[in-house]
């Protein structure tokens, strides 16, 4: 019983390390949209900061 119990606990915390993963990769991949959108708006746009 305690076997199973940890082997239950063990793949618990594989899926909430699994799901973490998951999301922080979502946030990276959004933000990299965001930015590659961003760049895309400043080069189109033709705002260049004075030097």
């Amino acid at each position: 019983m305690a076997d199973n119990y940890l082997e239950n606990q063990y793949e618990a915390y594989l899926a909430r390390k699994a799901a973490k993963e998951r999301q922080k990769k979502l946030q990276f991949q959004r933000q990299l949209k965001a930015y590659k959108e961003r760049l895309a708006r400043e080069k189109s746009g033709g705002n260049s900061a004075p030097e």
